[in-house]
């Protein structure tokens, strides 16, 4: 009879342990499902001019031109989303000769400042998605009295550059700090 109550426990401990073996792998193979989207910010800027045609240029003497130049922190498409950020131009020319006699007109000095040592014009403000900056500048008034007159025959071919770069705001409170820590080397490299 001892035996066979050794037995009955034995194969009652089995069950238990099966029971509980089975409810154990049951709780460690149960999962549950869930989408968790993440949006990546961007920072995508553009250059917006109006230019109208200047018509004929090597007839003009001391020619004035309208173009305004503006720069944009565009509107994200469905997938992500613009940042804030500061932006910086920099305005050159396709020939230096008659770009020493370019004076750009109504040149923003309240919203926009020059740095003479990296040739840049920062805007002073940050930008949000959607928004523009106020026009760095209006217009272009070419001084003929300042250049070589061979160099007017080249009118019809000058051209004028804008060139801008963004970074993302972030933190930074003011466009000086955000772009002095961009532009610093990184220590210990």
């Amino acid at each position: 009879m001892g035996l066979r109550i050794l037995k009955r426990t034995a194969l009652l401990c089995s069950l238990t342990g099966i029971l509980w073996l089975g409810g154990t792998a049951a709780f460690f193979s149960s999962f549950d499902k869930k989408d968790n989207p993440i949006a990546v910010g961007k920072n995508e800027t553009e250059i917006e001019e109006e230019f109208p045609d200047p018509g004929d240029l090597d007839e003009r003497e001391d020619p004035r031109y309208e173009k305004e130049v503006r720069i944009s922190n565009r509107t994200s498409g469905e997938s992500g989303f613009n940042v804030d950020c500061f932006v910086r131009a920099a305005v050159s020319f396709s020939n230096d000769d008659v770009g020493r006699a370019v004076t750009l007109t109504d040149l923003d000095t309240e919203n926009w400042t020059f740095n003479k040592a990296d040739g840049f014009y920062y805007y002073r403000r940050k930008l949000r998605e959607g928004e523009s900056t106020t026009p760095l500048f209006t217009g272009v008034f070419i001084e003929t009295a300042k250049m070589d007159p061979l160099y007017k025959q080249l009118f019809g071919e000058f051209q004028i550059y804008i060139y801008e770069e963004s970074i993302q705001a972030g933190d930074f409170q003011d466009y000086r700090s955000a772009w002095e820590y961009y532009l610093s080397p990184v220590a210990g490299v």
